[in-house]
């Protein structure tokens, strides 16, 4: 196995559909890599790097995104149920997690419900816990506080908001990426990185903006988890150039135990793209 294969979803024990597809090296170390928002399993690097790494990359659409059925309501400690299922469905005992952007929180939700099942860490580019990180609330735009505050009151009234607004991107998914660093912009632009964002967003958006929505509000509500809870020795990324992770990438170097931070000076909210090598290398050192 080297190139990208995805087969039939796998059908969960409530009956959904997950989504999921797998590259690299079909006996190497197992990465379960969760994406960012809107996202998909589409988003990874190009098949030749987990197989050279002797890695055994997975990815699935979180529900709602792509080929994966929607589940309302949904919280963090949600994922980590699907990963578990996801894994066990292919002989998969132990396995490292990565999580870029908005899968950042996923991936650490997974390191704290699944214990030593989770041999290792790693998290790119990711926004905090709205009630950890100093200022976290304040720095919401205008649109999304109101949703933010909806959240904890009714999360449905909220995803819908959230639908509702994103509709603009479903139609001409491509819009969606036209902002970010001069540096994310400069990624878009180069063929290979392009395409795949291009993909991605496609992908996840494909069946609407209902994945997008849910992940938010999951995003904005109690994470029901500390980030002091998170196992020792974090692997935690950051592009010097992405100045809205700032706050968080901050917090979370500060607070994770034993944590070990890598800045990339260059790099905007995409740099993870840039250092796909790396950071596969580092999660199974």
């Amino acid at each position: 196995m080297t190139e990208p294969s995805a087969g039939e979803p796998l059908r969960l024990p409530d009956g959904r559909r997950l989504q999921y597809a797998e590259s690299g090296d079909g006996s190497g170390a197992p990465i379960v890599l969760l994406h960012g928002a809107p996202g998909s399993r589409l988003f990874a690097p190009s098949a030749d790097v987990p197989a050279e790494l002797g890695v055994r990359l997975i990815a699935f659409d979180r529900p709602g995104y792509g080929g994966s059925d929607r589940h309302m309501g949904r919280d963090l400690v949600d994922t980590p149920g699907d990963v578990e299922a996801l894994a066990d469905s292919l002989g998969v005992d132990r396995f490292s997690v990565l999580g870029v952007s908005a899968g950042g929180c996923h991936a650490l939700a997974c390191a704290v419900a699944l214990g030593e099942r989770v041999t290792s860490v790693g998290i790119a580019s990711m926004p905090g816990p709205l009630d950890e990180v100093p200022g976290a609330w304040d720095a919401l735009d205008r649109r999304q506080r109101p949703a933010a505050e909806m959240a904890r009151e009714d999360p449905a009234v909220a995803a819908g908001w959230v639908e509702r607004y994103m509709q603009r991107w479903v139609g001409d998914p491509s819009s969606f990426l036209g902002g970010g660093t001069a540096d994310d912009r400069a990624l878009l632009g180069e063929p290979e990185p392009g395409r795949m964002l291009l993909a991605d967003v496609a992908e996840a958006l494909g069946p609407g903006p209902a994945g997008m929505a849910d992940d938010l509000v999951a995003l904005w509500r109690p994470w029901r988890f500390g980030i002091a809870d998170v196992r020792p020795g974090v692997h935690v990324w950051h592009g010097g150039q992405d100045a809205r992770a700032e706050p968080s990438f901050r917090y979370l170097t500060a607070t994770l135990p034993t944590c070990r931070p890598v800045v990339w000076p260059h790099e905007g909210h995409y740099g993870v793209i840039r250092h796909w090598r790396e950071v596969n290398a580092a999660l199974i050192a």
